[in-house]
């Protein structure tokens, strides 16, 4: 009997035209000899964790930004990190938040963020930033042993200081810069590890104040996790905002990058074949911007209860699965992209949602959901 691994092309079509959804799910392999794996990249980068960090990068919509369950650090990136360093354990590398935007999320309890000024979404990772004015000031309390401040150096910046549990490390840094970078960054010295509380105030307009990426043991080793998820966004404000959030990328050099976006088109009736065109401009963008030759995985979700759309949901199923099956990025010229199908795991909101992985609206994930789609990807993404 032939194994059905053999017949799969990651997100492709069997013979005869079957969608294999549900078998990609099971596996990222194309097939049995080896010929096509899109996670080969991820997947070495995690043999290596011992000595250097496999990282992981998240840009997506409300589901990965958290929106729906209870509390920060109850969605399903937070979850995920956690079921990877629990899979895959380096000792001494704990792994800390690793990214938490410096603008708060209405709707979600506890964002560890405290901060004023105004929400910009033309800059920063997962198109999140916040200008600020003089004595304008952002608060976060993390556990670790490092914290970076992320920010964008540009004509015309201000300043800011920097202040650790009370302490001033540094009395002012400038982010003037004699053209824009939105890759700057002020990296702590070395923290023992614990509880740490880092204040940014600006001192002079405008600066420019991304976000906090956070350490725990993970400096040089170990998973690290970087989450742009951003409520409302569609797989079009990531394509048209590439200058926005790619520089990031140079600091960040993910193994991985997984892609939850589209839901959002199908919901304001975006052709399926745009966002799929939307999906090629920011993998070109990623590729373009890193030096790791990364995998990615596109995340399919089930259809949601999210109005009445003109368009068939099952066009945008299509679409993903075309896009991993079409992909030449690859090592060797294959795919890099794996397509991970939801969907093939569990029953669509709009059909069933009797075992809760939904809130009311049927469109957002409930705590159990997202750690059901943590579960899943860990065990989609381990070799």
């Amino acid at each position: 009997m032939t194994d059905r691994r053999t017949l799969i092309r990651a997100g492709g079509l069997l013979a005869g035209g079957l969608a294999v959804g549900a078998v990609v799910a099971e596996s990222a392999r194309a097939d049995s000899n080896g010929a096509d794996l899109p996670l080969l990249t991820w997947h070495a980068a995690l043999a290596g964790r011992r000595w250097s960090p496999a990282v992981v990068a998240v840009l997506g919509s409300s589901t990965s930004e958290g929106v729906g369950v209870s509390a920060y650090g109850r969605g399903y990136p937070h979850l995920l990190a956690d079921n990877l360093r629990t899979a895959h354990p380096v000792a001494g590398a704990v792994g800390g938040d690793n990214y938490v935007a410096a603008w708060g999320t209405t709707g979600i309890n506890g964002w560890p963020v405290q901060s004023t000024g105004e929400r910009v979404k033309s800059a920063g990772w997962g198109l999140k930033s916040l200008t600020q004015s003089a004595g304008q000031n952002a608060t976060y309390t993390f556990q670790g042993t490092g914290v970076e401040v992320w920010f964008s150096a540009q004509p015309g910046g201000g300043s800011f200081s920097v202040t650790i549990d009370g302490l001033v490390h540094a009395a002012s840094i400038g982010a003037e810069a004699a053209s824009l970078d939105r890759n700057a960054r002020w990296i702590s010295p070395a923290l023992p590890r614990g509880s740490h509380t880092i204040v940014v105030t600006c001192l002079a307009g405008p600066v420019s104040l991304h976000g906090f990426a956070t350490s725990d043991g993970d400096e040089n080793r170990g998973i690290r996790l970087y989450n742009g998820g951003h409520g409302g966004r569609t797989s079009g404000d990531f394509a048209d905002g590439v200058s926005s959030w790619a520089p990031r990328l140079r600091s960040i050099q993910p193994h991985l990058v997984i892609l939850q976006l589209g839901v959002n088109d199908w919901r304001i009736n975006v052709p399926a074949a745009t966002m799929k065109t939307n999906f090629k401009t920011i993998i070109a963008a990623v590729r373009r911007t890193t030096d790791t030759s990364p995998s990615f995985v596109i995340y399919g979700s089930p259809r949601v209860n999210a109005g009445s759309p003109r368009q068939d949901f099952a066009l945008f199923t299509q679409a993903w699965q075309e896009l991993a099956a079409e992909d030449t990025g690859g090592p060797g010229g294959a795919s890099a992209v794996a397509y991970f199908d939801l969907a093939a795991r569990q029953l669509s909101p709009t059909t069933d949602n009797t075992l809760h992985l939904y809130n009311n609206d049927r469109l957002h994930v409930t705590d159990r959901g997202a750690a059901f789609t943590a579960d899943a990807l860990a065990t989609f993404l381990s070799p």
